[in-house]
């Protein structure tokens, strides 16, 4: 399996290599600007701060009875990010997030914690979405795919809240499973207080915002007619081939993504392969910052009572 993702991404990247001139990529990338790529690093770096006041916020609306501190948090989302970022699928840091804060619900375990963990990660599909879909429409891109763009990001918000309704109501649902089904479903968590719920919705806003703000500001170091509303849509967009299970953070597919989008918009083909590489390198520089973490236990998370809930 692990030689079929890595041959996977290699093939992806080969491709992506095969049409554009590598000796221009290496040039693009020389000519972005070190104060773009420090800019973002630190937006990168800032943005798992704000991903984890979500995460919390999040475990407050479910009504968590021991929610961890905002630093024990962080540090979980760092670690988080570096397994995202360096193992294929981008899925392996939220497995690791929910086990090491499994404390947070007690009896519930790591059912409700590796829910709450899942929940905060479709959140930030949901943000992705609706800010591609609002600027897709307001500010079309002009290729011929930006007119299905809208409509397959709403289909993705209806699917990611039909994700977030079956956690929901999952406990009720339980007497009805198979016995080695339910026994989980018996410790999903509900929402319980709405008020924190609808915040995390908000912040999944910004989060993702910054993401497509990180990528505009080293595109718009070689291309600078390239507007913000142009990266709200193609970086987002770009950002998600995380996703794909058999690619390493996306490598390969993200290019064709950037080349693509950005190439209508007047970038070159390699000075949009070179963004997508130093954007990618901003997350990688920003994971081994959490690969320098150790990875706390369960009862090292330092929980404290959740006051809503007494």
């Amino acid at each position: 399996m692990l030689a079929l993702r890595v041959g996977t991404t290699l093939a992806a990247f080969a491709y992506v290599a095969a049409r554009v001139d590598l000796r221009a990529v290496g040039s693009a990338l020389v000519r972005v600007s070190p104060l773009a790529f420090l800019v973002a690093c630190v937006s990168t770096a800032l943005n798992l701060v704000v991903g984890s006041v979500r995460w919390r916020i999040l475990l407050q609306a479910y009504g968590a009875p021991h929610v961890p501190t905002l630093g024990s948090l962080v540090r979980l989302n760092y670690i988080g990010f570096f397994y995202n970022t360096c193992l294929p699928g981008g899925v392996g840091g939220d497995v690791v997030r929910g086990y090491a804060s499994r404390a947070a619900f007690g009896d519930e375990g790591v059912t409700g914690a590796g829910a709450v963990v899942l929940v905060d990660r479709v959140l930030g599909l949901v943000g992705l979405l609706l800010v591609v879909a609002f600027t897709a429409t307001a500010f079309p891109l002009p290729v011929a795919e930006s007119n299905h763009v809208t409509a397959i990001s709403l289909a993705g918000i209806a699917v990611s809240a039909g994700a977030i309704v079956a956690i929901a109501i999952g406990r009720s649902l339980a007497p009805r499973l198979p016995a080695f089904a339910r026994k989980y479903a018996e410790n999903l968590p509900a929402i319980k207080h709405w008020g924190p719920f609808g915040v995390a919705i908000l912040l999944s806003l910004v989060t993702q915002s910054v993401v497509a703000w990180t990528g505009h500001v080293i595109v718009a170091s070689l291309a600078p007619t390239v507007a913000l509303t142009d990266s709200l849509v193609v970086v987002p967009l770009a950002m998600a081939t995380a996703f794909l299970p058999f690619l390493v953070g996306g490598t390969g597919a993200r290019e064709e993504v950037f080349a693509r989008l950005y190439g209508p918009l007047g970038v070159p083909g390699s000075d949009a392969v070179a963004a997508s590489l130093l954007v990618w390198f901003t997350q990688i520089v920003v994971a081994l910052v959490g690969g320098l973490l150790p990875l706390p236990h369960a009862a090292a998370a330092k929980p404290e009572t959740n006051k809503a809930n007494g």
